[in-house]
């Protein structure tokens, strides 16, 4: 009875295993090396496809990659990051082959190949990498700390050259370089730099579509802000880098939650006193939030990449533990059909939960780095 009910546990293929046994590394498990797989594939794969610029036209391999690096960047990050966005695309690019790599490696029977081809020998060499939870705690840690880092960086900068509090309006040029509206409305713009299904109004775009589509920066600031931006502008002189720091930690706390009733421009000062006590109290609920949001990729990864193999474990399981030959057959069959529809449907979601991680790391780095938002 042993055997078959080691076979028939469904969480036989999710859960880790020593990868050299429970009395070595036990720490190192049969998904920390299919992460380690995912990772030395993408040093292979990518250096060797990518050596250096190329401007004709990509075939095989290198045409297949480029599209979804393309895609990613144009239709991805580009519309939420903007001028910002070959700023953080070597991350959000790594995110999403790392993540991809693991999921995909992981709907390959490794496990079991390698157990039939050694005759039951080698046991548990596969499985995936992000169906362990220390891997996708450790993505969304990085992108955490990634996040915030940037958005301090982005505060300290602008303090550094000036330009903290001078851009309050976000707008950028539109596709053909007339006045500035907002991006939301640009079409074009928003669909990328001059791909063919999108030839943008002003050709110019197709030689430095970055500069061509760079913001606006309008000085429209209120009494309030141009006292800010008076005092900055005064302080620029001796700003240091270690004291632009040491601003940028209270000033990105300030921006990190609305002020529902900051007074404007000939409105009394006295809206204050109201809209204090209500920024702290959305402060505290932004900062759990912002606890919450790497959580919930984590957990979102972990979850979708354990539940397609938990189903297709209980699928087989059902198999084995019919009694008879004949009884075996008749509900093997439509279940190994059932099996190969759920595997289909497990490779896309495997390259659907690698889009969503990144699509939504994305737009935390956009409201992080985005001046005074």
């Amino acid at each position: 009875m042993t055997p078959l009910a080691v076979v028939a546990n469904p969480l036989e293929h999710v859960l880790p295993h020593p990868f050299f046994g429970p009395d070595h590394l036990t720490w190192f498990t049969n998904q920390s090396f299919m992460a380690l797989v995912a990772a030395v594939l993408m040093l292979l794969i990518f250096p060797r496809l990518f050596k250096k610029p190329d401007s004709a036209a990509p075939t095989g391999p290198k045409n297949f990659f480029e599209s979804i690096l393309e895609y990613l960047r144009l239709e991805v990050f580009r519309p939420a990051l903007k001028e910002n966005t070959d700023t953080f695309v070597p991350f959000l690019w790594t995110v999403f082959f790392f993540i991809a790599f693991c999921n995909v490696l992981g709907c390959i029977p490794f496990t079991d190949i390698f157990l039939l081809l050694s005759g039951g020998k080698i046991e548990h060499l596969g499985g995936t990498a992000t169906g362990s939870i220390s891997t996708t705690m450790t993505l969304a840690i990085c992108a955490f700390f990634f996040i915030h880092f940037h958005g301090l960086n982005t505060v300290a900068r602008d303090l550094m050259n000036g330009t903290y509090g001078k851009h309050p309006h976000h707008e950028e040029h539109s596709a053909s370089g007339h006045a500035p509206h907002e991006a939301a409305h640009d079409l074009e713009h928003m669909r990328g730099e001059a791909l063919p299904a999108d030839v943008p109004g002003d050709l110019r775009a197709l030689g430095n579509p970055t500069g061509h589509y760079n913001d606006d920066r309008h000085i429209g600031p209120d009494e309030h802000e141009r006292a800010a931006i008076e005092y900055y502008e005064k302080q620029q002189a001796h700003m240091t880098p270690a004291k632009a720091i040491l601003y940028a930690v209270p000033l990105y706390l300030w921006n990190f939650a609305p002020h529902p009733f900051k007074p404007g421009p000939g409105e009394s000062q006295k809206k204050w006193l109201i809209d204090v006590p209500f920024f702290l109290f959305l402060l505290v609920l932004e900062l759990i939030g912002a606890v919450i949001k790497p959580f919930a990729l984590c957990m979102r990864l972990f979850a979708n990449m354990v539940a397609g193999h938990v189903v297709l474990a209980v699928l087989i399981s059902l198999i084995v533990m019919v009694p008879s030959i004949w009884g075996q057959l008749l509900v093997g069959i439509p279940l190994s059909l059932m099996h190969v529809a759920i595997s289909l449907l497990e490779l896309f979601v495997a390259v659907l939960q690698a889009y969503i991680f990144t699509f939504l790391t994305t737009l935390f780095i956009a409201s992080a780095v985005a001046p005074e938002h």
